[in-house]
């Protein structure tokens, strides 16, 4: 979303005018919404050497019309009024859900970025994982996905949570600190 882009480069500038932060080794993750704003930021800026996207929303439009099952209702709600505030129906202002999807803005995307989700969530739809991740994969982009079976919003398995942390740290690893910056396996 563009006022979370606005408002984390700003940050991050900010913090770079101290001189005390490598501008060549900052790392950005989210997850849910945090994953969201992650996935659309890395579209719009090269500002970061390597992200981590969690359960997040890519594609604004499907996400829309996708169902909460958990709470029986329809995701139009979040769009609109709750998170993503975008204050009104999708049908009259589609541009601006499109200015503001990280699946229709994926070609701005050069920051590796790995995305991990639960095949089970139904808070955020796991297809919007999968499907940013094909984008990326299709042009070429620095991507890993992971997919956590029988888990759901949140990783509750303590191996998936192993797995999970143990897949973060190696990621940002390899494109913060390495010398080289050599590429994590596609």
């Amino acid at each position: 979303m563009i006022s979370a882009f606005n408002c984390v480069t700003t940050a991050v500038n900010k913090v770079l005018e101290s001189g005390k932060v490598d501008k060549d080794r900052i790392g950005l993750i989210g997850h849910s919404f945090g994953g969201y704003e992650t996935s659309f930021i890395i579209t719009k800026t090269d500002m970061f050497a390597a992200a981590v996207a969690g359960s997040p929303i890519t594609d604004v439009v499907n996400s829309y019309h996708d169902i909460y099952w958990d709470g029986y209702m329809t995701q139009m709600w979040r769009m609109e009024n709750q998170q993503l505030r975008f204050g009104e129906s999708y049908y009259n202002i589609k541009d601006k859900y499109l200015r503001n999807s990280p699946l229709v803005q994926v070609e701005g995307t050069n920051t590796p970025i790995l995305i991990w989700t639960g095949k089970t969530d139904t808070n955020v739809n796991w297809n919007n994982s999968i499907n940013f991740f094909m984008a990326l994969k299709r042009l070429g982009k620095k991507s890993k996905l992971l997919l956590y079976e029988r888990e759901a919003h949140n990783i509750l398995e303590p191996k998936h949570q192993y797995h999970l942390a143990n897949t973060i740290y190696e990621w940002m690893e390899e494109y913060l600190k390495n010398e080289n910056k050599q590429s994590v396996s596609q």
